[in-house]
C-alpha cells in the first residue's frame, strides 16, 4: 500500500522466507474481536474443561490399543462394538473429535497400503492429546482471527461448531491449530497430519458430485467443499514444492469440478439482502451467500494458482456468472440487528451484475470517466477478483489460448480497473469524514493492487519481447512451476520499471 509496489510479492516470492509465506498470522493483529461465547456455550461444556477422547474412553479400554500399528489387528467391527459401551449422553463433540481422530488413522493406513513405502501411520494415542473440546475453542478462535480473513467461506456469526461436518470442524481445527500451536512450541501437531487430513477431505470431494441433489445449501457438500478450500489455502501456507504440485495439479482441479457439478458458479441469490423480521430469515440469506462466496474464492484461488506458479487456469471469468459476494461489513455482522442497520447502508446503492458481466465491462468500458451505475458497489474484496481475472486473462492470451482478446484490450481493462480501485479507496478515506482502512489489513484485498502493477508489466515485457526488445524471462512463458523463484526473479526485474507505467 505504500511506495513499493511489490512489496508483499517480493516476500512472497522470496526463497529465503519458509514460514507462512501467505502472511496470515500478520493478519490477527487487525481482526476484528470476534465474540465466540455463543457459539461455544452450545457445546453444553466450559471451553475451559479439558474433555478430550481419553475422557470417556479411559475406563472403556486402554486407549494405546486402538491404533493400528500395534499389531492388535483391531478392525472396524471393533470400532462398533466399541461404540455401544458409550453412554447416550455423552458431550457430542469430544465424541465426533474421537470420531475425527479415528477416521484420520484409518486414512493414514490406506495411504500406506497405497503407497507401500512405509509411511508412518498416525496413532490415535498421540492424537487425543491434540483433539480435546479445550484445544477446539483455542483452534476456532484463532482461524477466525486469522485464516478466516483470507479464505472467508464460512459465516462466522452462525457458526456452531456442535453441528457441522467432520471435515469443516476437522479443517478449522487444523488451520487455528496451525496458526496457535507454534507459539507455544508444542510438538502436538504431528508432521503427517496436514497431509492425512488433506486426503481424508478431498476422498470425500471426489466422490459429493455423486450425491448431489438440488439444494446445494442443504445437507453436507457445500461444508466439504468450504473444508477443501481451506485446507488448500492451508497447505501452501506450509511452502512444501510437493505439496503445492499435488494441489495444483489434482486437488484443485478436482474441487473445481465439484464445485461447477454443484452449480454455483451461476448461483444467483433468490433476493437481495434485506431487512430481517427474525433470525431464521438472516440465516437463509447467509447460508446463500456462503455457496456464492464458494464460488468466488474457488476462482481466486484458481488466479493464485495462476499468477504465482503459470498453472493453467480451471475457471475463466466468463464462467463466473453467479452473483458478487457481499462486502465484508455485512457478511461479518454478528447478529440479525447488526446485519439489519448494515444493509439499510448497502441497499442505498445500485446492485451489481454477475462477475461476468462487470469483467466484460472493464473489457469494453471507453477509457473516457464514463459513469458507470455499478461502480460505487464494488467493494475491495470484488476488486481483487476482477484482477486476478484480468492477470488470468493476460497469461492466456500470451499462452495462445485466447486468441481473440489482445494484450491492448486486456491492458485497456486494467487501466479502467485502476480508476475504480482508486475510486473505492477514496471512499474507504473519507466515510463520515473518519479514515476506515482497517478492512483492507484483512486478508489479501490490501495487496490488489501490487497485482494490477505484476499485470501491467507482465503485459508490458510481452509486448516487448514480441517485438524482441526486451529481456526474455522464464516467468512469461506457459510451463507451470512449483517453484516462486521465477516470479521473483521477474518482479527484482520490473521494480525499477515502475515509474514507466
Amino acid at each position: 500500500m505504500g511506495n513499493e509496489p511489490f512489496y508483499f510479492l517480493l516476500r512472497f516470492t522470496d526463497p529465503e522466507v519458509k514460514y507462512d509465506r501467505l502472511a496470515i498470522s500478520e493478519t490477527a493483529g487487525y481482526s476484528i474481536r470476534r465474540n465466540l461465547a455463543s457459539a461455544f456455550s452450545l457445546l453444553g461444556v466450559s471451553g475451559t474443561n479439558t474433555h478430550s477422547m481419553e475422557s470417556f474412553i479411559g475406563d472403556v479400554v486402554d486407549p494405546r490399543l486402538l491404533g493400528f500399528d500395534t499389531g492388535s489387528g483391531i478392525g472396524d467391527g471393533y470400532y462398533d462394538q466399541f461404540y455401544a459401551f458409550i453412554p447416550d449422553d455423552a458431550a457430542k463433540l469430544p465424541r465426533q473429535l474421537y470420531e475425527i481422530a479415528r477416521e484420520l488413522v484409518e486414512t493414514s493406513r490406506s495411504l500406506r497400503l497405497d503407497s507401500g513405502d512405509g509411511a508412518d501411520i498416525l496413532d490415535l494415542t498421540e492424537l487425543h492429546t491434540l483433539f480435546t473440546v479445550q484445544n477446539l475453542t483455542v483452534f476456532v478462535t484463532a482461524f477466525f482471527h486469522s485464516l478466516h480473513w483470507h479464505m472467508p467461506v464460512v459465516h462466522c456469526p452462525t457458526f456452531d461448531p456442535a453441528n457441522v461436518s467432520n471435515c469443516l470442524l476437522l479443517a478449522i481445527f487444523l488451520a487455528g491449530a496451525v496458526y496457535t500451536i507454534p507459539c507455544s512450541g508444542s510438538d502436538l501437531l504431528l508432521p503427517s497430519l496436514l497431509s492425512v487430513a488433506e486426503e481424508y477431505v478431498f476422498r470425500r470431494v471426489a466422490t459429493a458430485a455423486t450425491t448431489l441433489n438440488d439444494h446445494p445449501i442443504k445437507g453436507s457438500t457445500i461444508e466439504i467443499v468450504q473444508a477443501a478450500l481451506i485446507l488448500e489455502m492451508l497447505q501452501f501456507s506450509q511452502g512444501d514444492p510437493q505439496t503445492r504440485r499435488r494441489i495444483r495439479i489434482i486437488r484443485h482441479p478436482c474441487l473445481v469440478s465439484t464445485i461447477r457439478s454443484m452449480g454455483l458458479f451461476h448461483y444467483k441469490r433468490r433476493e437481495a439482502p434485506v431487512v430481517c423480521d427474525g433470525e431464521n430469515k438472516w440465516r437463509d440469506l447467509a447460508a446463500e451467500e456462503v455457496c456464492i462466496r464458494v464460488a468466488c474464492w474457488a476462482f481466486l484461488a484458481d488466479g493464485f494458482l495462476t499468477v504465482c506458479f503459470k498453472n493453467h487456469p480451471s475457471l475463466s471469468i466468463f464462467e463466473m456468472d453467479c452473483d458478487f459476494p457481499w462486502s465484508t461489513e455485512l457478511f461479518e455482522s454478528e447478529n440479525v440487528s447488526t446485519f439489519n442497520d448494515t444493509v439499510t447502508i448497502h441497499t442505498t446503492v445500485p446492485s451489481l451484475p454477475t462477475l461476468r458481466k462487470v469483467a466484460e465491462g472493464l473489457l469494453q468500458m471507453p477509457s473516457s470517466n464514463q459513469h458507470i451505475s455499478w461502480g460505487r458497489s464494488l467493494s475491495v474484496e470484488h476488486l481483487l477478483m476482477l484482477i486476478y481475472a484480468m492477470n488470468s486473462l493476460a497469461f492466456q492470451a500470451r499462452s495462445g489460448l485466447l486468441g481473440f482478446i489482445s494484450i491492448d484490450i486486456i491492458k485497456h481493462a486494467a487501466m479502467n480497473w485502476h480508476k475504480l480501485w482508486k475510486s473505492v479507496l477514496s471512499h474507504l478515506h473519507h466515510i463520515n469524514g473518519v479514515t476506515t482502512t482497517e478492512n483492507l489489513h484483512l486478508g489479501y484485498p490490501k495487496h490488489a493492487e501490487e497485482l494490477w502493477w505484476l499485470l501491467m508489466t507482465t503485459l508490458d515485457a510481452t509486448t516487448n519481447q514480441t517485438q524482441n526488445k526486451g529481456k526474455r524471462f522464464q516467468y512469461l512463458d506457459s510451463a507451470a512451476t512449483d517453484d516462486l523463484g521465477k516470479l521473483n526473479e521477474f518482479i527484482l526485474s520490473a521494480r525499477g520499471r515502475k515509474s514507466s507505467i
